[in-house]
């Protein structure tokens, strides 16, 4: 083996390992995806809107309108990059909803594929479910994997504009391959202060990882624009974005800070009709 081929070898085992890393760092935290609630440092369990396929289904069930979007989330590398698609379409029984995301590239990658139906019982209570197709290809001879999970979630408001919200992903603890894919618990609270000001704090457990605690604000700033911030532990990370709005379009930019790897941005883009 010549040394320009070992130096190949050895650049695509350090871009696998990267992705591997960067993907169990975005699985661990498979709801940093919306611009919006990564500005709120993944405080997204009680949000309501397109991206709860990604957060916590059950806010489906508040969708009025058929709305479709799209995301991309940078990476510390070009080869972590993730990004997706969601759909959400109302009917009589319940929201029906679609999502598809891609992680990495073509030397390794990983794809998730999700069937989602959410449904408010009244104001007060609603339930929402998901079952994913997962897949996982790694260039060479090194093979490929799929699996099957699914995700559960609840919400639920005991006084007007406030909102707690429980999720859990992959409760049955389902494998790619041999290895166990993570089993993650998300609890949350927020509370609308005002037509401006939303407030939420939240908790995450993978089951073998340390708890994350975290704390997110969302504040209209004028009609069409709002800003968001918010911090989290296991470790240290801080956030921030800007949210546009007008009609029935939303963009939102979130910006995550790690506090040894830096800034991950995250983009979305949403339309209702």
């Amino acid at each position: 083996m010549n040394l320009k081929s070992s130096r190949k070898r050895l650049l695509l085992t350090f871009l696998i390992f990267s992705c591997y890393i960067g993907y169990s760092y975005s699985v661990q935290e498979n709801n940093v995806v919306a611009g919006k609630s990564a500005a709120m440092a993944n405080t997204s369990v009680t949000l309501t809107d397109v991206w709860s396929i990604y957060n916590n289904q059950a806010g489906l069930g508040y969708i009025q309108n058929i709305t479709i979007g799209a995301f991309h989330q940078s990476g510390f590398v070009k080869e972590q990059n993730l990004q997706g698609i969601a759909f959400a379409l109302p009917t009589k029984t319940g929201t029906i909803g679609a999502s598809y995301s891609y992680y990495g590239y073509s030397q390794y990658n990983e794809m998730q594929a999700g069937i989602a139906f959410g449904r408010s019982f009244t104001k007060y209570f609603s339930l929402g479910i998901q079952i994913n197709y997962l897949h996982t290809q790694i260039a060479g001879n090194y093979g490929n994997a799929s699996s099957v999970n699914f995700e559960l979630g609840i919400l639920s408001q005991p006084i007007d504009n406030l909102l707690i919200g429980a999720h859990v992903y992959n409760p049955s603890r389902s494998k790619m391959g041999e290895e166990k894919m993570p089993t993650i618990y998300n609890l949350g609270i927020s509370y609308l202060f005002s037509d401006k000001v939303l407030f939420a704090i939240g908790t995450e457990k993978d089951l073998d990882h340390e708890a994350i605690f975290k704390a997110g604000l969302d504040y209209k700033l004028i009609e069409f624009v709002s800003l968001q911030a918010g911090i989290s532990t296991n470790p240290s990370k801080y956030s921030f974005g800007i949210g546009f709005h007008y009609k029935s379009i939303d963009a939102n930019v979130g910006f995550l800070k790690h506090q040894t790897l830096g800034f991950t941005p995250s983009f979305t883009l949403s339309y209702g009709f």
